[in-house]
């Protein structure tokens, strides 16, 4: 067992992080996590089973008997029960695309779910799951594909450029502007800092 930590990214605009386990043998992967208040489900308890083949995502909750179980194979369709406070709701499950079952059996990791899902004609919707795992300690802010460095580099410069129009005004010290522009924002100089 390894002690990891997720992010959890999708399509509906939820994003989060929490810490998990990873246990792992020969090519299966499993983890486990506590949903949170953000992700709408606190109380219950996330299995994902990674094999080679497919995800089975299980989920057990704060109610008596509240299981829900997602079988993600692409192309296969699946049929179950989602359970809700209210009861159970027939639903199925279709798998458009799926990535990263092949990764290795440590971290880090990215798996991305592409699937449709029905709840009795109650719901229908196409949605994306995409969970990053790194080991405890390690960074989990961003992805690593070059797309998310490029949003960081573009977010840095907006800051920089707002900064030195508050900087030109009057509005900011020209410590902390010089801190900025040479990327140490707490120099270890010793005196204090005069910030406007």
């Amino acid at each position: 067992m390894k002690d990891i930590i997720l992010k959890i990214k999708d399509n509906d605009g939820i994003e989060f992080v929490t810490e998990g386990r990873l246990y792992s043998r020969g090519s299966t992967r499993l983890i486990q996590y506590d949903e949170t208040e953000l992700s709408g489900m606190e109380g219950c308890t996330t299995s994902l089973t990674i094999t080679p083949k497919r995800v089975r995502m299980k989920r057990t909750g704060h109610l008596s008997n509240d299981v829900t179980e997602m079988i993600f194979e692409k192309g296969r369709r699946m049929h179950g029960l989602y359970a809700t406070p209210y009861g159970n709701v027939g639903m199925e499950i279709l798998t458009n695309s799926i990535s990263g079952l092949d990764a290795p059996s440590d971290y880090p990791g990215k798996l991305s779910i592409d699937y449709s899902i029905s709840l009795k004609g109650l719901y229908d919707a196409r949605k994306r799951l995409d969970i990053e795992y790194k080991g405890k300690g390690e960074p989990v802010v961003m992805g690593d594909d070059p797309e998310d460095k490029s949003d960081i580099r573009s977010m840095l410069t907006e800051l920089t450029e707002m900064f030195s129009t508050l900087a030109a005004s009057g509005d900011l010290g020209e410590d902390l502007l010089s801190g900025l522009e040479n990327g140490d924002l707490f120099p270890s100089s010793g005196g204090e800092r005069n910030v406007q």
